[in-house]
C-alpha cells in the first residue's frame, strides 16, 4: 500500500469514527430521534456528504492528481 492510501484510510477511519460516535451518542441522549423527519433528512444528509465527499477525496487523490 501506498502513502496515499494509508493517508485516506487514517483520515476516513478516524474521521468516520468520531462521526458516528457522535451519531450514536445524539441519538443515545435524545438530541436526534429517528421518527422526526427533519432529523432523519438531517442524518441521512450528513452521511451521503461524508461519503461523498470521501469519494471525491480518493478519486482527486488517485486519479486526477497522478
Amino acid at each position: 500500500m501506498d502513502q496515499p492510501t494509508l493517508a485516506l484510510l487514517y483520515q476516513y477511519g478516524i474521521g468516520g469514527t468520531l462521526f458516528f460516535a457522535s451519531l450514536f451518542l445524539a441519538f443515545q441522549s435524545g438530541a436526534i430521534r429517528w421518527d422526526n423527519l427533519k432529523n432523519r433528512i438531517l442524518v441521512v444528509s450528513m452521511t451521503a456528504g461524508l461519503l461523498l465527499f470521501a469519494a471525491a477525496h480518493a478519486a482527486w487523490t488517485f486519479y486526477l492528481a497522478r
